[in-house]
């Protein structure tokens, strides 16, 4: 079936736009973890079953350059559509993701990504939190 190796999360306010910051050398690692997947021995280590290849998810753009064999991971903002409908997008790539990968920080004034989810509801906030509707679909 349709689905992605793994979805990484995180809160643009903290770790800034889709594939400039940690985001994005998370989500370069995993894909080069997958692509390198001998031991010293030459022995496979890190390999991806064959049961869990699937297809590309059709809701998904593919980012570019993408090569077959290498892990497929969720960046929204390499793989939502223009013009698609955006929670529904990070609905879909969580529940079609193998693994879940939230990047959370803390700082000392209460800052981070954990500090906005603990000011959820306080002053008026009642927009839809995108980092914890993805922590909860997970």
């Amino acid at each position: 079936g349709e689905l992605m190796h793994a979805f990484v999360s995180y809160r643009v306010t903290t770790e800034g736009a889709g594939g400039n910051g940690l985001s994005g050398l998370l989500a370069n690692k995993i894909r080069a973890l997958s692509m390198d997947s001998t031991d010293a021995a030459g022995s496979p280590e890190l390999e991806i079953p064959q049961h869990g290849w699937g297809v590309w998810p059709k809701f998904l753009k593919q980012p570019v350059p993408f090569r077959k064999e290498e892990a497929r991971v969720f960046l929204d903002r390499e793989n939502l559509q223009d013009g698609q409908n955006w929670i529904g997008g990070l609905v879909q790539g969580v529940v079609s993701s193998m693994v879940f990968v939230p990047i959370l920080s803390w700082t000392e004034d209460d800052q981070g990504s954990v500090g906005e989810l603990r000011r959820i509801g306080v002053g008026g906030f009642d927009r839809v939190d995108n980092v914890l509707l993805e922590l909860i679909l997970a």
